[in-house]
């Protein structure tokens, strides 16, 4: 890992970007506490240094694997999914066309788990909660998923509608920060959608013309992951109400290269 940090520093902006964007990746995979392998970093070393595209890197971590699970009887690991998917994150920030909407939701989810999780892309059948440790771990019910698809389709309507180019960058920021949050606690899927959301989104902010202008998501994601649970949550009778400051402050660091100070204690609330 210190071994990517490095190329931050470098003189080349090619090697610089790409960096971020792996250290992104790491990131966001740490949310579910899922770390790269060591054999992942001369693979994507090459990668940033230029000399193999994002297609071959993945290939090349394919080939590697499927020696892997020759040599062990097809066993697969924890850090098997962290390099897959570190991957397939990177190759979907750099490459095609983003589109806005509930299909292009859902192709995103099959892009970074397909073959790693049965029904990728598909909408879970079954009601979700869980108890977040922000809230002082207070479980959260999401919709249920009869209403996942109205749900989606009515957000995605709403924002492909809203001209954001007479609007400040703070008042931008404010707004994507509110339309991470209803998306995220729609919670489509059955697994992976922090996952999801954060790459989804930051796409969605890189089609926009934003640029991804430090690690911030490598140092940061789960401070990124509770402040999306803070923009979301609504409890009347303790008078709590959504806020999306701590996003803010998280997409302003990550995008305009402000120094705000993220710390999760701030966020926590007591539960009940």
């Amino acid at each position: 890992m210190e071994r990517i940090k490095t190329y931050l520093t470098s003189r080349d902006t090619e090697e610089r970007e790409y960096a971020i964007l792996w250290l992104t990746a790491f990131g966001i995979q740490s949310v579910v506490n899922l770390k790269p392998s060591e054999n992942i970093f001369p693979i994507i070393t090459r990668h940033i240094e230029g000399t193999t595209d994002i297609s071959r890197t993945r290939s090349e971590l394919r080939e590697f694997y499927h020696l892997q699970h020759q040599n062990n009887g097809g066993e697969r690991h924890r850090e098997e999914e962290a390099d897959k998917v570190a991957v397939r994150i990177v190759e979907y920030l750099l490459t095609g066309d983003f589109e806005l909407s509930t299909e292009g939701f859902c192709r995103a989810h099959r892009h970074m788990f397909k073959g790693l999780y049965h029904n990728s892309g598909e909408f879970r059948q079954s009601v979700a909660s869980k108890k977040e440790w922000v809230l002082g771990n207070t479980a959260v019910t999401y919709p249920h998923y009869n209403e996942i698809r109205s749900r989606l389709d009515y957000l995605f309507d709403l924002e492909r509608n809203i001209n954001l180019s007479s609007i400040s960058d703070y008042h931008k920021i404010r707004h994507l920060s509110e339309f991470i949050a209803k998306l995220f606690v729609t919670n489509a899927f059955q697994y992976a959608n922090s996952r999801v959301a954060f790459v989804y989104t930051l796409k969605y902010m890189l089609s926009l013309g934003y640029k991804l202008r430090n690690e911030t998501f490598f140092r940061e994601a789960w401070y990124f992951r509770n402040a999306i649970i803070r923009a979301s949550y609504t409890n009347m009778h303790q008078g709590i109400y959504p806020t999306t400051e701590y996003m803010e402050m998280f997409l302003r660091n990550l995008f305009l290269n402000e120094d705000n100070e993220l710390r999760n204690h701030r966020m926590v609330i007591r539960g009940e």
